[in-house]
């Protein structure tokens, strides 16, 4: 079977703390989010992921009731990662209460085909030699920066670090990063001549409520609205509008259709909290349509 899209990546739980209520635990992480905004587009998905014997049955079976291949998710002897987030004065925190080891050769050897894989990275879980060795197949790459670009301290909160594998970057086909993690990358300024140098053919941007920049190396960068409506939990949003992303510019070669489609699925996912709502497919589409006759191309 060939597979619309691949995440690699942790799966985790996450306790989120929002006006000082605390949700949770719910499953989070790219590897969720990822793929259900792919299967909210009717797409085939596997995850391969790593989590520990703590993980339940009941969780395998949520989410492969929702329509996502588990068989490639492996138990391990170290707990499942979880994340305590902390959604205050307009930014967050992040603690990792429990850590899972991170994926290895086995994980990734012999995996069936597929037209795109996203390394959904959440802390470091995926060396970067093997990030590379999917660069190998025949697939668009996907990468999430933020993994990279984390380090914990003796608390167990996430930091920033400095990270930049320019051999990496050059064998992507997509980038998802996020301010803060470009600075981390050594981009100060968010420009087309900034971005144009880091290597991926498309790097997309996300700025929360402002919405994204998106960068083609054919076609330049613009700027994709963010769908208004009511923000009750930003978790995921960006890790769905890639997976909703990677599905559509697949399927279309459409660039600005396909970011669009990210954005509007994006919006569903903030109205509830954790990976509860992705949209219809008709709702996607009608948010979609107004997103993209919104969407800006940028000059600098």
């Amino acid at each position: 079977m060939k597979y619309d899209l691949v995440v690699v990546g942790h799966i985790v739980r996450d306790y989120i703390s929002r006006r000082g209520k605390v949700r949770g635990p719910s499953l989070g992480g790219p590897c969720i989010y990822s793929s259900l905004a792919a299967r909210a587009l009717d797409a085939s998905v596997l995850v391969v992921s790593r989590v520990g014997e703590d993980f339940t049955r009941k969780e395998f079976a949520w989410i492969a009731k929702r329509g996502v291949a588990v068989d490639r998710i492996r138990t391990s002897s170290s707990p499942t990662t979880c994340f305590k987030i902390d959604y205050r004065n307009g930014g967050r925190t992040m603690k990792v209460t429990q850590r899972c080891e991170p994926l290895s050769t086995n994980d990734v050897r012999s995996l069936p085909t597929s037209s795109a894989v996203h390394i959904g990275l959440v802390l470091d879980d995926f060396r970067e030699d093997l990030a590379l060795r999917l660069a190998k197949r025949d697939s668009v790459l996907s990468l999430e920066a933020q993994g990279y670009t984390r380090k914990l301290d003796g608390s167990g909160l996430v930091r920033r670090k400095k990270w930049n594998n320019a051999a990496l970057l050059k064998s992507l086909e997509v980038l998802k990063v996020s301010e803060p993690e470009l600075r981390a990358m050594g981009v100060q300024r968010v420009t087309t001549r900034s971005l144009a140098k880091l290597g991926p053919r498309i790097i997309f941007v996300t700025q929360g409520a402002k919405g994204t920049i998106v960068w083609s190396r054919d076609e330049g960068a613009f700027r994709i609205p963010a769908y208004p409506t009511r923000i009750l939990d930003p978790t995921g949003a960006g890790d769905a509008l890639v997976g909703a992303f990677l599905v559509t510019w697949v399927r279309t070669g459409d660039l600005l259709r396909a970011g669009s489609v990210g954005s509007s699925v994006a919006s569903f996912v903030v109205e509830r909290f954790g990976p509860a709502n992705f949209g219809s497919s008709k709702q996607i589409e009608r948010r979609a349509d107004w997103i993209l006759e919104r969407v800006v191309r940028m000059r600098s």
